[in-house]
């Protein structure tokens, strides 16, 4: 590919140099890469990089004319596929000059919110979960999530750096610790952060030698400079060490006994080892910690609003003394730091993303009438922004184009008029996690989910080995209920009595922690939802098909038949998680949207670079079938693979009830070449997919399997896996590019050996990445924007609530 990546200056700032090192990064992967912009000081980085520079046309108000007819002439000239611009004007920019060439435009948002006159139909990159998913549900369908990467070969402790003519220069070696804090000195979301640095320093000081390292410049300077002027009268010169810009800030990380930041500036903080304190807006302060890295992961090295009764400044004063005194404190918080970046924040890791997002931009392009009609819709959101900033000056306040300054994040856990989300889950907790599970878990980011887990009687709990409290929280931002109850708990008598006290148990644990619910969902074939849910969207969820598969789920397909009627009755949407599904549900004169199962997506895209887990003793290549091994499985595919001798691992619980299924999967994994491993921890399921070259998806054809929509498919493409399945509508709905369809056992047997002489060092080339950039469009972060968008439409009266149809 030949791609043009245009920074929005090129002044030295996380989201310019985040550009700058993306693209060397990306061109070491074979591509060619120019970079486009207005001369600054991160042309040296350029050089030093090895890409091309190609200075930008004199830029005037944005999007300025002349800057869209350079990008077009160039893009012709040079044969550019891919224009590249980060945040708005260059993405703008690069949209209308794709207008006019064969290019097609990508933009990357590293700003805290997405400009609304963006063009919905160009393909947007943001920085965080939360604004991917508050992007997508407005329905922008071409958005990735990129996080900010880190270059850990010149970032980290062991990089050689003149660390002694650093401290030297700046007065850094009298003993002192260091706080360290590197930011643009502007009034937009950085000032307040650098102000209550400076305020709780100054109290540290009162007890306890420390210095604050402040490095950056910008319009606040003489402001900060004159507080900072202050705080060394007070306490001492030194106290404050104020260095302005520097070309290389690294050193000062490095010297850091504690950091502070947010955004970019925390990701490089953390690639040193120093233990980070994030400051955000509103009087914010957090370390990361074990149980504030959920919040972080979800909307970023950002936050907003104060924690608690004390002010802003005593608070990150306390944490600051409390890492300042502790040595090992600092170094568990730091060995943390390190290790989230290692494992999530890579530059490498960012490469084959940022590769995967221009080859999906390249295969998905806007139609020519798609494109035109969104670029006008721009246009008139563009004019009114430009009316509603010049009507602010001239009211006399404060004009601003960066969207730093309303940040998504601001809006904290729940949204306006978002509310917590009740939710009748169709297996317990702590069950192989299913659709429920990690659907549920995404909207806890964003929600309170209570979580409901099917009754289950003392007997049962006990023969089982369970043990948990009625009430606890499992995950961030989910309340687990779980119910006891009597023996008996399926037999018909007692079925519907049980589920009412899951419903009434669940309703107590609402009223006492105060929730406000929105959302009911049900998604167990057994309960009912409520006859009166007040202004909650009752949502009827299958995520199976409960009535074919009746027996496999213990029941009798009558009386599932009869929980259908009534829960479609009582639904204000119900969602199938196929179109197939739908259409059966249709029939009972159900309002039906088909939301698919979804993908963790971050939790695999590094799967190449994992060490393969110590239990696969299998050598390459290696076929692999991941989840519970029971009754819906085409055991003719899988014994057709192994006669072929080709490896096969399968990995999952043994959940057979058929005597004939279980004879049968012991012989299958008596074979030779196959290897069994029982169920896994999800956190260690990377290591077992790093062992697969090929993903199978055996299931049986029937009724039951025809409506489902099976999770291992794409956590197989996730992982950039090819994958085979069998005749299944929901593998056909994918297409070939990405699923090899089977008809036959023999079919299949012959489909797998030929994707397995397929893979091996190949394995990680462009196919893959299309199939990582797929599974990246259908995370399960986009999922439950979708499920909160439905239920939004519904309760707003709109006709067409999104969801989504294939």
């Amino acid at each position: 590919m030949r791609v043009l990546v245009y920074p929005h200056d090129l002044s030295v700032g996380g989201s310019q140099l985040n550009a700058v090192e993306l693209a060397a990064a990306v061109r070491d992967r074979g591509h060619d890469v120019l970079v486009h912009g207005v001369p600054g000081p991160l042309v040296e980085r350029v050089h030093e990089l090895g890409l091309e520079f190609v200075a930008s046309a004199p830029v005037g108000r944005r999007p300025t004319h002349g800057v869209v007819a350079s990008l077009a002439r160039l893009a012709v000239e040079r044969e550019i596929d891919v224009l590249h611009g980060y945040e708005w004007p260059p993405g703008l920019e690069c949209h209308l000059a794709a207008l006019r060439s064969p290019a097609v435009a990508v933009t990357t948002v590293m700003s805290m919110a997405v400009a609304p006159f963006l063009p919905r139909t160009s393909h947007l990159v943001v920085g965080t979960e939360q604004i991917a998913a508050h992007e997508r549900a407005r329905g922008r369908r071409r958005t990735s999530l990129l996080e900010p990467p880190v270059d850990l070969a010149v970032n980290g402790p062991g990089v050689p750096l003149d660390l002694a003519g650093f401290r030297a220069r700046w007065g850094l070696d009298d003993g002192r610790p260091t706080v360290v804090l590197v930011t643009r000195l502007a009034r937009q979301l950085k000032r307040e952060g650098v102000v209550l640095a400076l305020e709780a320093i100054s109290r540290v000081a009162r007890t306890t030698p420390a210095r604050l390292l402040l490095v950056g410049d910008g319009e606040c300077r003489a402001e900060v400079q004159a507080i900072a002027d202050g705080v060394d009268r007070v306490h001492g010169p030194g106290t404050v060490v104020l260095t302005g810009e520097l070309a290389d800030p690294r050193p000062a990380y490095a010297v850091a006994d504690v950091a502070l930041g947010m955004g970019g500036s925390a990701l490089r903080a953390m690639a040193f080892g120093a233990p980070l304190v994030v400051l955000g807006e509103g009087g914010y302060v957090a370390p990361l910690t074990e149980q504030t890295l959920p919040g972080f992961l979800w909307r970023g090295w950002y936050g907003y609003g104060p924690g608690g009764t004390a002010t802003p400044a005593e608070v990150l004063a306390d944490l600051l003394t409390g890492l300042l005194t502790d040595p090992a404190r600092r170094a568990t918080a730091g060995a943390l730091g390190r290790r989230v970046v290692e494992d999530r924040f890579s530059l490498v890791a960012a490469a084959r993303r940022q590769e995967a997002v221009y080859e999906a931009a390249l295969a998905d392009r806007p139609s020519s009438p798609a494109t035109v009609g969104a670029s006008v819709r721009a246009t008139g959101e563009y004019a009114a922004h430009h009316l509603r900033r010049r009507a602010r000056r001239i009211a006399g306040g404060r004009a601003t184009e960066d969207f730093n300054a309303s940040p998504l994040a601001r809006d904290g856990r729940a949204p306006a008029g978002g509310g917590a989300v009740l939710w009748f889950a169709g297996a317990s907790w702590d069950a192989v996690a299913g659709t429920d599970r990690h659907l549920a878990t995404a909207v806890a980011r964003d929600r309170t989910v209570v979580w409901v887990d099917p009754p289950m009687s003392f007997v049962a709990r006990r023969r089982r080995g369970v043990d948990v409290a009625p009430v606890t929280e499992p995950w961030p931002g989910v309340v687990r209920v779980n119910t006891v109850v009597v023996p008996g708990v399926s037999r018909p008598g007692l079925r519907r009595v049980t589920r009412s006290l899951a419903a009434r148990h669940a309703a107590h644990v609402v009223r006492r922690r105060g929730l406000d619910v929105d959302v009911v969902v049900a998604s167990d074939p057994e309960q009912t939802l409520p006859r009166r849910a007040g202004r909650a969207v009752r949502v009827y969820f299958e995520t199976d098909d409960f009535v074919a598969g009746a027996a496999l789920l213990g029941t009798d397909a009558g009386h599932a038949e009869r929980r259908r009627r009534t829960n479609v009755r009582r639904s204000d949407v119900v969602l199938a998680v196929t179109a197939e599904l739908a259409e059966h549900l249709a029939a009972l004169g159900a309002r039906v949207r088909v939301l698919p199962n979804g993908a963790d997506a971050e939790h695999y895209r590094d799967v190449d670079g994992i060490a393969v887990a110590d239990e696969v003793t299998l050598d390459r290549p290696v076929a692999g079938v991941v989840g519970q091994l029971n009754d819906r499985l085409d055991l003719d595919a899988l014994d057709a693979v192994a006669g072929t001798g080709s490896r096969l691992l399968l990995l999952g619980p043994r959940y057979e009830q058929d005597p004939v299924t279980r004879r049968r999967l012991d012989a299958l994994i008596a074979h030779p070449n196959v290897q069994w491993v029982d169920r896994q921890p999800f956190a260690r399921l990377p290591a077992f997919m790093s062992a697969i070259d090929v993903g199978l998806t055996p299931y049986a054809v029937t009724e039951f399997n025809r409506g489902s929509h099976p999770l291992k498919t794409l956590e197989y493409l996730a992982a950039g896996r090819s994958v085979v399945s069998t005749d299944l509508p929901a593998s056909r709905a994918l297409g070939e590019e990405l699923v090899t369809v089977a008809t036959s056992p023999a079919g299949f047997a012959a489909a797998t050996v030929r994707q397995l002489a397929e893979a091996g060092p190949g394995r990680g080339g462009p196919a893959a990445s299309g199939r990582r950039a797929f599974a990246m469009q259908h995370s399960w972060t986009a999922r439950a924007g979708e499920l909160l968008a439905i239920c939004h439409d519904v309760r707003c009266g709109r006709a067409g609530a999104r969801g989504t149809t294939s």
